[in-house]
């Protein structure tokens, strides 16, 4: 099929973190909706992450380097978007997993609602499995609800209606996209289907010299039997979700845990792309990635 026939194209922003992009792609080439396009777009990227991107030697992928470091995702996606030829777009970290049904289960979401926006259900995971999930809120209030563009697909049209992912956002910036997506009153719809595995770069240090990268063992477990993982994590976030609703504030004092939401609200009224709170959160950021 000619690269003007591609349905999906796939954005991938990445920065010198090719060890968990060997990794993240295996599954993009694992999906079974095969009619697809990805652009690997580096932030500046100085490892050996082009060189990662040509071994799999695969015409459907497509290595772009920006000539300097941004600092976020949001140049990369932007310069992806650019040279998107698929009708659909989809996201992806460099560093989370997609189950093989991802695309196919969100293209067929997308096209029977007829929507413009379409997501599915995703599992942060920790050392100690499933530390929560995320699909999409009504309203992106808090800094203590979890977003990831990785369980994402629009249509490429979206982005005449609600613009560009801002290169002033250096935090939050899937908040900020998804503020003007729910401003534009465009037609959304969940897929009730897992299809994402997210490892929070702030829980795993991403950036770090560490060599036993926590998504091998994923990624071995989901070539072997996708559907007993999938099955495995439910399992997990239902009992997490259970103990939650026993123990709501977890090991945290039931005051310090209503202070954070306290302070994260009021941080989200003020502005988290404002200064100096984009500064701090953006620096904060860096130094748990192991960017420091």
């Amino acid at each position: 099929m000619s690269e003007q026939g591609q349905t999906v194209s796939v954005i991938i922003p990445t920065y010198n973190s090719s060890g968990t992009l060997a990794l993240t792609l295996q599954t993009v080439l694992w999906q079974d909706f095969t009619d697809f396009e990805v652009f690997v777009v580096g932030d500046g990227c100085t490892d050996d992450s082009e060189e990662v991107v040509a071994s799999f030697s695969d015409r459907r992928l497509h290595w772009v380097n920006l000539p300097s470091n941004s600092g976020g995702p949001s140049l990369p996606r932007n310069e992806g978007l650019s040279r998107a030829n698929g009708r659909l777009i989809a996201y992806l970290g460099h560093d989370d997993l997609w189950f093989p049904w991802h695309l196919s289960e969100l293209v067929d979401c997308i096209k029977t609602s007829k929507s413009d926006f379409v997501y599915s259900l995703g599992a942060d995971l920790g050392p100690d499995g499933v530390t929560g999930t995320f699909a999409l809120t009504s309203r992106p209030r808090s800094l203590l609800e979890n977003l990831s563009p990785s369980n994402w697909l629009h249509q490429k049209g979206l982005m005449e209606v609600v613009g560009p992912w801002s290169p002033d956002v250096k935090v939050c910036h899937d908040r900020e996209f998804l503020k003007r997506v729910l401003a534009a009153n465009v037609k959304l719809e969940f897929r009730r289907q897992l299809t994402v595995l997210k490892f929070p770069s702030v829980v795993w240090h991403t950036y770090s010299s560490r060599r036993d990268l926590p998504q091998t063992r994923y990624v071995n477990a989901m070539h072997q039997d996708p559907a007993k993982l999938r099955d495995e994590l439910l399992l997990e976030i239902a009992t997490l979700m259970s103990r939650r609703c026993l123990f709501p504030y977890g090991n945290k004092p039931q005051l310090r845990r209503s202070l954070l939401r306290l302070a994260s609200n009021a941080l989200s009224l003020y502005g988290y792309d404002r200064w100096p709170a984009s500064t701090l959160l953006h620096r904060r950021w860096r130094s748990k990635a192991g960017l420091g």
